[in-house]
């Protein structure tokens, strides 16, 4: 099992949500919190980017969902990125796929972002 780690980064259009590690029961509410707190903020168009998610069990999707309900209650957007591996098989098995967009494959910004563009959280 590998720790859930969450980066932030905020550009003008998007915030980047990046997951690294496992999505699962025990921190579905981390993304729960780093999602409010985007919202909170004023941020109104999420890309999750799993590219680094290694595991994603219900719990961790019925965190997406509930992203993504938060989101369209505040006429936001949301899409997951990079999406593979043990998530792509969850919604394809689900039929969950057609649930969610998938957008253009985003990133954190490069190294060369000033450091207070990305909050992580571990």
């Amino acid at each position: 099992m590998t720790a859930l780690t969450i980066q932030l980064a905020h550009d003008q259009d998007h915030t980047v949500i990046a997951l690294i590690g496992d999505l699962d029961a025990l921190s579905a509410v981390r993304l729960d919190g780093a999602v409010e707190a985007a919202l909170l903020d004023g941020h109104r168009h999420l890309a999750v980017d799993t590219t680094a998610l290694t595991f994603c069990d219900c719990s961790g999707l019925g965190a997406l969902l509930r992203a993504q309900q938060a989101v369209a209650v505040l006429e936001g957007t949301m899409t997951l990125t990079n999406v593979h591996g043990v998530l792509r098989r969850i919604l394809d098995v689900t039929r969950l796929d057609a649930a969610f967009a998938e957008g253009p494959d985003r990133a954190l910004p490069s190294s060369a972002a000033p450091p207070a563009a990305v909050a992580q959280t571990s």
